[in-house]
């Protein structure tokens, strides 16, 4: 008899990362390759957290602290929180997956907005729970609104899920609208929707009415926050994210994390970078550059794109070069330049691009530039930043 598996497992569609650089190496014989896909840290990792590492090579033997005491205690000071508000995983990914099992049935739903950090549909999916989509409005800005509306229209919806910023598109929401959001949200049900808030690029931030992720916490019982290591920090290869909440929260999830979910290198590492603040500024210093030079170069090329509080843009590359995503994806690709294309995000005629270092940046510049069809430079005009 052939082994069971449940429909929801049969139709999931595993994530797809971004392409490896050693993959495109060899698949087009080229020498040197840049990845821009990925959101990862151009300037590497913190250099205390690469010396946490080395120091602690020699402990491979034992079992990590199950109960990642130090990293807690770091986080606390860090955040001006108690340990018990906190829990840490495999990356942020892992909480996502934690919340999801802990506080959802089989039947169940989430809501999120579309375009949305795609592992919060994934997560849910694996474990029979439906995911519940709000549009975007014109300028890719999520409808809080509408949001809670789905969420008290349906009964069966448990959990909310927000990225400020958003990923892949890199626009937000402001501290009105969550004000106004979160109260909606809290009179649900007795309060009983969780809403998740992922700010993986937080420390990116420049808009200064883009909330701080530690204040609403502070006035919403119902809300989680998400954090990670792997983007300023740089240490998206270790795996090391953590959540924030209220403590009857993180003691209710601490019941389902798995023990040793962190390994002993990713706990000494995330918490040595918490420490490194000169190589956070240096590393949003080279941020802050890079995209203003993304910005003055795509309008020089006439390619729209919408403006990001992230660490990368989304470009509209179909106004821009006559190309749906995909096709100037494989295009740069032969040229040793890695973008990220985002249908599956329902996005089909842009790419991401993260900000890399400036030479970086410059020769991905002039491979899209190499893309742009010659009736288009012809005839294109300025473009506007979406929003």
């Amino acid at each position: 008899m052939p082994l069971h598996v449940p429909d929801y497992i049969r139709a999931l569609v595993p994530y797809v990362p971004g392409k490896p650089i050693e993959e495109t190496q060899r698949e087009f014989k080229i020498r040197r390759v840049i990845k821009l896909a990925s959101n990862e840290n151009p300037l590497g990792s913190s250099p205390k957290a690469r010396a946490a590492v080395r120091g602690n090579l020699g402990e491979l033997h034992r079992y990590p602290d199950a109960s990642a005491h130090h990293l807690k205690q770091e986080l606390a000071r860090h955040l001006r929180k108690t340990p018990v508000e906190i829990i840490v995983g495999n990356g942020s990914n892992e909480i996502i997956d934690m919340l999801i099992r802990t506080y959802c049935l089989a039947g169940d739903s989430i809501v999120t907005s579309k375009a949305a950090f795609i592992c919060y549909r994934i997560c849910a999916q694996i474990h029979g729970v439906s995911t519940i989509e709000a549009p975007l409005d014109e300028n890719l800005h999520a409808d809080l609104s509408e949001m809670a509306r789905l969420a008290r229209d349906n009964t069966r919806v448990k959990m909310v899920f927000i990225a400020n910023p958003n990923n892949p598109t890199g626009t937000y929401n402001t501290t009105e609208e969550f004000g106004s959001f979160l109260k909606d949200v809290a009179r649900i049900r007795n309060g009983s929707v969780m809403v998740v808030l992922d700010y993986a690029y937080w420390e990116y931030v420049t808009a200064k009415d883009l909330p701080d992720p530690m204040e609403l916490l502070g006035e919403f019982p119902n809300v989680v926050v998400l954090r990670t290591f792997s983007k300023v920090h740089g240490l998206a290869g270790l795996r090391a994210g953590y959540g924030v909440a209220r403590p009857e929260i993180i003691s209710t999830v601490e019941k389902i994390r798995q023990p040793f979910n962190m390994n002993a290198l990713a706990l000494a590492a995330a918490a040595a970078a918490l420490g490194d603040k000169a190589f956070v500024q240096k590393s949003v210093k080279i941020n802050n550059i890079g995209m203003k030079f993304w910005e003055k170069n795509l309008g020089r090329m006439a390619i729209p794109y919408w403006k990001s509080q992230g660490n990368f843009l989304l470009i509209d590359v179909s106004r821009g070069l006559g190309k749906c995503g995909s096709e100037a994806y494989l295009s740069c690709l032969k040229r040793g330049v890695i973008f990220r294309p985002v249908a599956n995000y329902g996005l089909a005629h842009a790419l991401r691009v993260s900000i890399g270092t400036p030479e970086e940046n410059r020769l991905a510049v002039k491979a899209l530039e190499a893309e742009i069809p010659l009736a288009v430079r012809a005839t294109a005009s300025s473009p506007q930043a979406a929003d």
